[in-house]
């Protein structure tokens, strides 16, 4: 037997339904801290944004989780700012993962060029002198 789900007090005992009010709240608290995370995102903290995001998303998903599509309508502004901002962190978050990879590589060509300059210079690794085996014994 198939079972559509509803958001049954029986099953969910600690879960009370939310009016629209409430949850235009949770919408604006949401929209605060996605601000908030794209700010230290702009800095370049991405742990600190990381902790935001995850609020963000149970914020959201508790604020329009179970709603159906005329409440949702009611809340459609505010869900469409919601993307909007969505938008902004993820082009600022794309910014910041392209600048780390430019970053990275960036190093990886100067240690290259650096350990050419020790090989150049008569300098041999550990493992550049252990990885040949003499054949006197």
């Amino acid at each position: 037997m198939e079972e559509s789900y509803q958001a049954d007090p029986r099953r969910h005992p600690d879960r009370k339904e939310v009016d629209m009010s409430v949850r235009s709240q949770m919408l604006d608290e949401a929209l605060s801290i996605g601000r908030r995370e794209l700010g230290f995102l702009s800095e370049g903290d991405v742990f600190e944004a990381e902790r935001l995001s995850k609020d963000r998303e149970r914020i959201l998903d508790e604020a329009i989780g179970d709603l159906d599509r005329d409440n949702l309508r009611q809340l459609a502004d505010k869900l469409v700012e919601m993307k909007s901002l969505h938008d902004e962190i993820t082009g600022e978050a794309r910014k910041l993962h392209s600048s780390l990879k430019h970053d990275l590589a960036n190093i990886k060509k100067q240690n290259k060029r650096i350990a050419g300059y020790s090989f150049g210079s008569g300098n041999v690794s550990r493992l550049a002198k252990e990885r040949f085996v003499s054949k006197k014994g």
